[in-house]
Order: structure tokens, then sequence, then C-alpha cells
């Protein structure tokens, strides 16, 4: 999926703060105000309405947007994927996990698949080894 994608999906189309529906509607801001810095942590989907009131600071401040971000991240990533990679960075050699639990953390680039460990059946891969990546650290050190 695409950075945009993941934007939508994770708001369901929908701004992040007011909950208004439509596309046309819409807009991705830049957390930290580099339009430059254009990773899945440092966007968030607004209306325009929402985005013209952080701008012209009419009461939607940085640190409603940042935890609002928090929370949406964390939907995202799940919280099965979140513990694997608190495991993963404090044990150092990565996690062992049913790959279909973490595959959107490979997508995301805050995991790496390693190695296949287990097969079940004619399932060759049903568990797999999963480090964290440099973009991983990032993402824990910054948002939890």
């Amino acid at each position: 999926m695409s950075l945009d994608d993941w934007l939508y999906v994770e708001t369901d189309d929908s701004c992040a703060i007011c909950g208004i529906k439509g596309t046309n509607l819409l807009t991705i801001h830049h957390i930290d105000g580099s339009h430059s810095n254009n990773v899945y942590d440092n966007t968030i989907i607004l209306c325009h309405n929402c985005h013209n009131q952080f701008h012209q600071k009419k009461g939607l401040t940085q640190k409603i947007i940042e935890n609002r971000k928090r929370h949406l991240i964390q939907k995202t990533i799940t919280q099965y994927g979140l513990n694997a990679m608190k495991i993963a960075k404090r044990n150092g050699f990565g996690v062992v996990a049913m790959p279909f639990l973490l595959y959107h953390l490979v997508q995301l680039g805050y995991m790496e698949k390693q190695e296949q460990q287990m097969g079940y059946g004619n399932q060759e891969d049903a568990t797999a080894r999963f480090t964290i990546t440099e973009d991983g650290l990032n993402l824990l050190k910054k948002w939890f």
C-alpha cells in the first residue's frame, strides 16, 4: 500500500480530528512541518477546516495532533505489533511470531522478516523471526 492508502485507511477516509468524511475535503498534514518528511508517522489526514485552524492557531494545537497520531499509530500497528516491536528491541535478536500478524510492520518498514522458523502442514512459514529496523526503533523512541 502507498503512504496515502495507509493514512486514509487508518482514519476510514475521514479527518483524524473532527471525523468529517469525504476524500475531496481532506488533506495530508505534516506533523513536523517539513513537507519533505513524507513518512507514515509524520503525516496525518486532516480536513481543510482543521488544517486551517491549526495553521492559523485557532484552537487546534500541535499537542492535540500528536496525541491523535499516537492513537492512530497504535491502531494501525496493532497492540500485538507494538508488543512485538518492544520485545524485539529489548532482546536484540528479534521476535518469533506468525508472519500474518507482523507483515504490516514489514510493509511500513518497522520490522524485517529474517528467517522462517517452523512450518505447519502445507504452510512453510507458520512462524518466522522478525527483527526491528532503525525506523522501528525511531518510531518507538518518538511515540512510545
